[in-house]
């Protein structure tokens, strides 16, 4: 019978934790985030240069060595970029492997060349080279009249190359012409200003509007735009000229896979987020969420993760406008120390009541010494069972108080999670080189660049999983080495195999529990490493406080 409601309870447990699970991890990001996060990854595979350079190029020997036929294509999709603007031209890098593949040559292009490849190997027909170009010219097109309908007296003709100058509009993301950002100089969105240099930078996410919604083929732009070039009668377009639908649907699954772990996407104040791209310094627009947004999200959402991502929001860019890395530290620490401690009070009479089932343990062990055969005989079992819970009765002890107290912590503990996940501000910046948003494995194993430097914060990740994952197991271990203190008189009076089980059991339970908090931390946002590793602090420091409290109380009951 026992048996059964332990299971029927493990059950339970289980239950309560799928579903808290499933009903806390919402993704906030709306389909106008996820289009502003795609477009790094795929920035198509035109490149927009000077006259300088595109003359260069033509006399390299990429030009000079195509065939008379590609040399052609290649001319059809080159030229000035920008109609009334003679200063940016535009032309499509690219060279024909031993297999006839095209392969692009922009470096820019590497996700459309992976997915090329791809689509070869499966059989699927490949779009043209001017299916590609003007998809891309449609990107500038619509970019240029956004800027010009954004900014009053703004014209085709005063957009830059790559100029940085503060208030100037250009084309480029980066000063260098032909880059995915490796190395290169960043033209950043200008958020003093309201309005970014980059064009592309700041409005190419509209090429992805609305392609991650179930109905993307009815109301994607780049649908759209497919299906203008599917009934086009140019050179290289039309049906077979253009993407069909086997096609689509290959680069839709490999272009939304860049962004599929993505979350960080609650914004309480209106900016610039993130480190997107295949050089992660690519920061973009994400709209800001309100409370009843939370709330249509579910009510977890609505009661604790927004509050939480919003205390975050209001610490860091209270502390820092600029979310340089530390400010966010500092927010994680402080909420840290709010939330542990409005836990802690709340579970103050289940924490009292832990505590001293952990001090009643050197007269448990008595009550155990007295019934040596307990784990055989039924009738000695039953006496210990009972002398034990008179024990815990008088002193006031609950057995459930512990059980309790995690069924409260839990859901506090997901949707705090849920919320550094979340948070927009936590993805911006970094902290000696490490992204508060990346998980800890992410950032152990990104090793690129200077490695020894720290360029991507792997040393700062191995730290923090070093300190985080030490003081779990101290929070764990603390307990433990205070009962083996408390029980130091009682090593004479022999051992119980009850009581041997139950310290065996213990023991395997705290090994366990650091096991698990090893492999779980692991997958850790980084920032939900800190925030661990201060609760861990703050749990020990709980420990030796209430022990303190009730050793005091025990003398003073003596001296009465």
């Amino acid at each position: 019978m026992k048996n059964i409601k332990k299971k029927l309870v493990g059950a339970a447990f289980l239950g309560l934790g799928v579903v808290l699970l499933s009903g806390c991890t919402q993704n906030f990001c709306s389909s106008a985030d996820r289009a502003e996060m795609l477009y790094p990854y795929e920035q198509g595979v035109t490149v927009y240069g000077t006259e300088e350079e595109f003359n260069a190029y033509k006399a390299s020997e990429d030009y000079t060595s195509l065939s008379a036929a590609d040399k052609a294509v290649f001319d059809s999709v080159s030229g000035l970029a920008i109609s009334g603007n003679a200063t940016i031209y535009r032309y499509v890098p690219f060279t024909r492997s031993e297999t006839g593949l095209i392969v692009y040559g922009a470096k820019k292009a590497a996700l459309v060349n992976s997915i090329l490849n791809s689509a070869k190997t499966n059989g699927y027909y490949l779009p043209s080279v001017q299916y590609w170009a003007e998809i891309d010219q449609k990107v500038l097109d619509l970019a240029v009249s956004k800027a010009v309908e954004k900014n009053d007296g703004l014209a085709a003709a005063d957009i830059t190359l790559n100029s940085v100058e503060n208030g100037s509009w250009c084309v480029n993301p980066y000063v260098e012409s032909d880059t995915t950002g490796e190395g290169a100089t960043i033209i950043p969105l200008n958020q003093a200003q309201g309005a970014g240099n980059s064009i592309l930078r700041y409005f190419g996410g509209l090429k992805f509007t609305d392609f991650y919604g179930d109905n993307y083929k009815e109301d994607s732009r780049l649908y759209g735009w497919v299906k203008e070039l599917r009934a086009s009668d140019g050179a290289g377009l039309g049906i077979d000229g253009s993407a069909n639908d086997d096609f689509l649907t290959l680069y839709r699954g490999n272009v939304l896979s860049t962004i599929s772990n993505k979350k960080s996407c609650i914004a309480t104040e209106t900016g610039s987020f993130g480190h997107y791209g295949s050089s992660a310094d690519w920061e973009v627009s994400i709209e800001t969420k309100s409370w009843a947004d939370a709330w249509n999200k579910g009510f977890f959402e609505g009661l604790l993760v927004y509050p939480i991502s919003w205390l975050l929001d209001r610490i860091a860019f209270g502390i820092d406008p600029n979310l340089s890395g530390g400010a966010q530290i500092a927010a994680i620490i402080i909420v840290a120390l709010i939330v542990r401690t409005i836990l802690a009070l709340i579970g103050l009479r289940g924490t009292i009541s832990q505590q001293k089932m952990q001090a009643l343990q050197p007269q448990v062990a008595k009550i155990q010494a007295k019934y040596p055969n307990a784990n055989t005989n039924q009738a000695e079992k039953m006496r210990l069972s009972q002398e034990t819970q008179s024990l815990y009765k008088r002193n006031g002890v609950s057995m459930f108080a512990p059980f309790l107290i995690l069924i409260f912590q839990f859901p506090v503990f997901i949707c705090v999670w849920d919320a550094m996940n979340g948070n927009a501000a936590l993805s911006t910046g970094s902290f000696l080189g490490l992204s508060l948003s990346d998980t800890i494995q992410s950032a152990l194993f990104n090793i690129s660049g200077t490695w020894y430097a720290n360029t991507h914060g792997w040393w700062t990740a191995l730290v923090l999983y070093i300190l985080m994952a030490g003081s779990q197991f101290m929070s764990v271990l603390t307990p433990r080495l205070i009962q083996k203190h408390q029980r130091k008189g009682l090593a004479k009076m022999g051992r119980n195999p009850a009581e041997d089980q139950q310290a065996k059991t213990g023991k395997y339970m705290m090994y366990g529990m650091v096991i698990f908090t090893m492999i779980m931390g692991f997958f850790l946002p980084s920032a939900m490493g800190v925030y661990w590793f201060i609760g861990a602090i703050i749990s020990m420091l709980q420990t030796l406080i209430t022990q303190f409290i009730l050793a005091k109380r025990a003398k003073n009951k003596k001296g009465k």
